[in-house]
């Protein structure tokens, strides 16, 4: 292991962020190279005399700037010289002027709004919300309409009934049960996440999971302590025979899975595959838990898994790809033995979901607005990606025609990290392989396309990609 610790003696500001600053800055002077491991949680906070939660979000922190990556049951690990975001902003050219070797980005050739200052956000994986006034004009009437108390006292965890019938008509429409009592409320998939794990896993337990995964899940399992497994995966998703190995021989105590259009790999798991996993989940008594937030993107999709095994099967969805993530509104479905522990894991991280939130998703679900917007976001998706693939021609794309990531396979000449490194320098946030690999990671990186407003900076954007990935030289920087 590096012996490597932080000096953060008359630093300012928040403490973690003083530790991912200080990561930074190591790597960037070399004094942290590419591979090195970072101390433990315990260590740094007994030596820094921190508390481990707060390594805990510095190490989060130094991740979301694409300085490190961890790996459960084995440490964090430094990716690279990446600049962070902050950096870039005094790095790159002047606000809305993008100048290199490779590429030219001006602000004419950009919206006028203050979001399309600075880099072109491929690692971001939020749409843009529809560009319409019903959202609006729906949630002023929520204000004029209801009754103020009903809407900022403290209300049940459970959520309100009404509200609990809209998001179960969500979960129907899917060919779940509809029915409202197997449904409550949450503040977003990733907080669905969170309670399901909490209610149902305990410390020291083992969890599998896709082996590339949603990259919260192992921040999850760092703070939770529970064990992280990757199932090997083929084209569809994981592999049967893989996943009954992992049962026979491990015992694991759930599962998590994204089966349709898989984040980072795109991929759908056929229905056929679904109900061998299912047969699998009751043969082993494992629980899953079913992440759909891209379910609406492939209406073509089979039905949830989580419809093949319901009896042991705890299903999220939420409408933060659809409406917008800033209002925080997903379900859980689940089992109706499970769903007083679940509401006491809710009670537990948030008390409840605001209800302003959940009256005005609960009337854009009730008046059809929520199947127009998930419609609009397939055609927008699918308009977006024809620009994507017109410039990356001939390389090793997966996709979905309507989806807003693609995975882009990397030849063995070019390292992740470095492509990651050099496309920051120049203007473009990207993420590689090693923040959703549990295990080894495959020579890879995701580009999403959905939360730039601007489609000319999104072609100016994947140009410079696709100019970084022909050369081996860009400047200074070795593409290896």
């Amino acid at each position: 292991m590096t012996i490597w610790f932080p000096n953060i003696e008359g630093g300012s500001g928040p403490v973690y962020r003083q530790i991912a600053h200080a990561i930074r800055g190591a790597v960037n002077d070399g004094s942290l190279k590419p591979g090195d491991r970072l101390p433990t949680h315990r260590d740094l906070a007994y030596h820094l005399g921190v508390t481990v939660g707060t390594i805990t979000r510095s190490y989060r922190e130094a991740e979301r700037l694409g300085l490190v990556a961890g790996e459960v049951g084995r440490g964090t690990y430094v990716l690279g010289g990446l600049q962070s975001e902050l950096d870039m902003a005094v790095t790159v050219p002047a606000p809305g002027h993008f100048s290199n070797n490779i590429g030219t980005m001006t602000r004419e050739t950009a919206n006028d709004d203050a979001e399309d200052i600075g880099p072109v956000n491929f690692r971001m994986n939020c749409p843009l919300p529809p560009r319409e006034d019903h959202i609006r004009n729906v949630l002023i009437d929520v204000a004029k309409s209801t009754p103020l108390n009903d809407m900022i006292t403290y209300k049940s965890e459970y959520g309100m009934p009404g509200h609990r019938r809209a998001l179960a008509s969500m979960a129907g429409a899917l060919g779940l049960d509809d029915n409202p009592e197997r449904v409550l409320p949450t503040a977003g998939v990733q907080h669905g996440m969170t309670v399901s794990l909490l209610a149902t896993v305990r410390p020291g337990d083992l969890v599998l999971c896709e082996e590339l995964t949603y990259p919260n899940l192992r921040s999850l399992a760092n703070l939770l302590q529970f064990r992280l497994r990757g199932v090997s995966m083929d084209e569809e998703g994981i592999i049967p025979e893989a996943l009954e190995n992992l049962c026979r021989t491990q015992s694991p105590r759930a599962i998590y899975l994204m089966p349709t259009l898989h984040n980072p790999l795109c991929s759908t798991m056929s229905q056929k595959r679904r109900m061998e996993i299912a047969e699998l989940l009751r043969k082993y008594d494992l629980l899953l838990i079913e992440d759909g937030i891209y379910h609406f993107l492939n209406p073509d999709a089979p039905p949830p898994l989580s419809c093949f095994a319901p009896e042991r099967s705890i299903y999220l969805d939420g409408v933060s790809k659809s409406i917008g993530g800033g209002l925080r509104v997903g379900y859980i479905h689940a089992p109706g033995e499970m769903i007083a522990k679940l509401a006491s894991a809710i009670r537990s991280t948030c008390w409840m979901v605001s209800a302003i939130n959940l009256e005005l998703v609960s009337r854009l679900i009730e008046d059809g607005s929520l199947k127009r917007y998930e419609a609009w976001h397939r055609e927008e998706a699918a308009r977006r990606l024809s620009i994507i693939l017109g410039t990356l021609k001939g390389y090793d794309v997966r996709f979905h025609p309507t989806n807003y990531h693609i995975w882009l396979g990397l030849p063995d000449h070019i390292d992740p990290g470095e492509l990651v490194m050099n496309a920051a320098n120049n203007g473009v946030l990207l993420t590689a392989a090693q923040q959703f690999s549990v295990g080894h990671p495959p020579r890879g990186l995701r580009l999403c396309f959905g939360a730039e407003k601007s489609t000319e900076r999104l072609r100016e954007g994947v140009q410079i990609v696709e100019r970084l990935l022909q050369t081996s030289e860009f400047g200074n920087t070795v593409v290896m």
